[in-house]
């Protein structure tokens, strides 16, 4: 069996399991030929297979047939220019999330020596490119889930950044300090119980439910308690980075108005919904 036969064969099999096929039996040969670019296959669709690459190719595509992410199946995820280990039972980083950074980066360009507060840190994603992003900068990352504080510090070791940022477990709201920062970032749990009923079968399955799910109401439990128990540990003129979920902005700003904050930037989504924002601590602004 050569590429192209393994290709024909293999789409076939995710007929009724993937809406990117083609795209996903792709990757998953590239990763059992260690091909870097998927698109080399097309240049090498004579090439034979050994036994050996062929029974491990099509185990990935029964794995896939369960609905497990392509992520989870080659262990991996791109981000932000890393290749983000996802090993263990993190939240996969998504496009949305580097859009964040994006905001970050193009409001606070000027200062590469920012300290950092990441709140929820799962895989450690974001902490990697805030200390790409800023050359100088340092900070702290926790997470209450164990699995996610060993995936974050795995990350950051594969990079030789470990030693800039100290990752901890804690439960957000049990998490205490006098430290003081420039910005605080968090991708925390937005959807509302009813939302995550209606996701997925390869999230549900595959993808940890306490990273997703905030509460049954509204969805902003997390934005309420990291805004009012955190604002003193910015900095005046400092920031917090958020991502959220749909139809939460205009509580959030409110909340974030309430104590002293003016969002400064914000991204919408191709259907009109805004996902991430960036506010920031006014001066001489009257707490409540």
């Amino acid at each position: 069996m050569n590429i192209y036969q393994a290709l024909n064969s293999s789409y076939t099999l995710l007929n009724n399991n993937s809406n990117t096929k083609r795209l996903d039996c792709e990757i998953l040969l590239a990763e059992c030929l260690r091909i870097k670019n998927r698109l080399d296959l097309f240049l090498n669709l004579n090439q034979v297979l050994t036994q050996d690459e062929i029974s491990t190719f099509f185990n990935l595509i029964k794995e896939r047939q369960k609905y497990k992410p392509i992520s989870k199946i080659i262990k991996k995820k791109e981000f932000w220019n890393f290749e983000v280990d996802v090993s263990k039972k993190v939240l996969i980083p998504r496009p949305e999330t580097e859009v964040l950074l994006d905001l970050v980066s193009r409001v606070l360009k000027k200062n590469l020596n920012i300290r950092f507060l990441d709140v929820g840190c799962g895989s450690g994603c974001i902490s990697l490119a805030l200390l790409n992003i800023f050359s100088n900068s340092s900070g702290e990352a926790f997470d209450l889930s164990r699995d996610a504080v060993l995936s974050a510090k795995l990350n950051l070791k594969k990079y030789n950044k470990l030693n800039r940022v100290k990752v901890f477990q804690k439960d957000l709201f049990q998490f205490k300090t006098d430290k003081k920062y420039d910005l605080i970032i968090s991708n925390p749990p937005y959807l509302k119980l009813s939302d995550y009923i209606n996701l997925s079968r390869s999230i549900k399955i595959y993808e940890p439910k306490n990273a997703l799910v905030s509460d049954r109401k509204d969805g902003i439990l997390f934005y309420n308690y990291i805004i009012s128990s955190l604002k003193n540990n910015l900095k005046m003129n400092g920031f917090f980075a958020f991502e959220i979920g749909d139809n939460q902005f205009l509580k959030i700003k409110k909340l974030l108005s309430q104590n002293g904050f003016i969002v400064i930037s914000k991204f919408k989504l191709i259907n009109g919904k805004i996902r991430c924002i960036l506010a920031k601590k006014i001066k001489n602004y009257a707490l409540q």
